[in-house]
């Protein structure tokens, strides 16, 4: 992949409603978890979730743009609106700028409060709004109309990989020509009974009366998915353009791949062979002369589920194991749960500021890490050390696997 430059951040989060207090809360191992909303209604006894808190939309947008937007969207536009203003562009060029969103569920929270008002009022109770707001293309349709651009608008749905794909996605049209700046990462709001009550169902997470036990990422312990929810918004630029205007750089993203599991349309093959690959592949696209030994640290998916970490301990083992230099990893979701749309731009946003910091972030609520991984899981405290280069994984639903390799010259 050509030099793509990493010019604004914008993040919404649990942990902090700006980059500079989401890292700092990043590197401090802070850990938000609560109960639902729902706590102890049947099925949803013991759940936790990292909730987004004191978000204000209207802080972000005007009462029209949210009266017509499901709160995904509100946190996206609001990632948006920091990443475009951090990144010092004067004026985005209309037609020369893509916007590529990635998200799971879109508008569900809007979706299930018209059933529920269906169910309760009839037509009366259904949000008029409903599929201006409900469909999962309207965050990035609504970015684009922030700014009255015209140039590529994509929304991209594979599930937790969701902004890796839209990340790698929009860094493909500036390298083959398509535009020079794009706009991308990811969102995803949490807040709905139904999901949390089916993921029980499916077997995401066992329920415990300790929330600090809820996600715990590579730990020989671990009780599964802590929901959460938010959005992370990149600037990509041309590297020539950006450094031709004085843009401060944050990295710069090197590779980029995407491959099918083809195993299970809920579980990684458990050999993690094509995670593997997926991380393979992205090395060989970022073209690192030493290939994986040049990879300093690794921002990996790591939910914090039996099946899902023991997969991706594998990958990591087959792409790492063996070399001098031992490989740190960490995972995020320990802090602010699994955000599953967003959860790939949060990656990023803590590789950078591991990065910038030169110390990798810790793994929240991580203590006893699983005797199987032949690397550094990096628990309690930032492991300092220069991080040159690191790579950000996400794995979801229906085989989805991506990766990306970041630089930070």
């Amino acid at each position: 992949m050509q030099d793509i430059a990493i010019t604004g951040l914008g993040v919404i989060s649990s942990l902090g409603h700006n980059v500079a207090e989401f890292c700092r809360n990043l590197s401090a191992a802070h850990v938000v978890v609560g109960p639902t909303p729902w706590n102890n209604e049947p099925s949803l006894e013991n759940v936790w979730m990292s909730m987004v808190e004191n978000f204000r939309a209207e802080d972000w947008m005007d009462e029209r743009v949210v009266d017509g937007t499901d709160r995904f969207a509100q946190y996206a536009i609001a990632a948006a609106v920091q990443a475009v203003e951090a990144c010092g562009i004067d004026e985005l060029d209309a037609e020369r700028t893509a916007v590529v969103v990635g998200t799971s569920c879109g508008g569900t929270e809007t979706i299930t409060q018209s059933q529920e008002g269906l169910d309760r009022e009839g037509p009366s109770g259904v949000d008029r709004k409903l599929q201006i707001k409900a469909w999962p293309n309207m965050a990035a349709g609504q970015i684009a109309l922030r700014w009255k651009l015209h140039g590529p608008l994509l929304t991209i749905t594979t599930a937790c990989a969701s902004s890796i794909d839209a990340i790698g996605t929009a860094a493909r049209l500036i390298e083959r020509g398509d535009c020079d700046v794009a706009i991308t990462g990811g969102c995803e709001s949490g807040r709905t009974r139904l999901t949390k009550i089916a993921g029980g169902l499916l077997g995401m997470m066992s329920p415990q009366s300790d929330p600090y036990k809820a996600c715990r990422p590579f730990n020989t312990e671990r009780f599964g998915v802590m929901g959460g929810e938010g959005a992370g918004m990149v600037i990509l630029e041309r590297a020539d353009l950006a450094r031709a205007r004085g843009a401060k750089i944050h990295g710069y993203l090197r590779g980029y791949a995407s491959l099918s599991d083809g195993y299970h349309p809920s579980s990684s093959n458990p050999d993690g062979s094509w995670e593997a690959r997926t991380m393979e592949m992205a090395i060989e696209d970022a073209g690192l002369p030493g290939g994986p030994d040049d990879v300093d640290a690794v921002i990996a998916h790591g939910t914090g589920t039996p099946l899902g970490d023991i997969a991706e301990i594998k990958a990591i083992n087959r792409i790492f194991g063996g070399r001098e230099k031992t490989l740190k990893v960490a995972s995020i979701k320990g802090h602010v749960g699994h955000t599953a749309g967003a959860a790939g731009v949060m990656g990023l946003l803590a590789a950078l500021h591991s990065m910038h910091e030169s110390a990798l972030v810790p793994t929240a609520g991580t203590t006893d890490v699983m005797p199987e991984a032949d690397f550094e899981v990096v628990i309690q405290q930032p492991s300092p050390g220069e991080l040159n280069t690191m790579q950000v994984n996400g794995f979801g639903f229906g085989g989805q696997n991506a990766s990306l390799v970041v630089t930070r010259n």
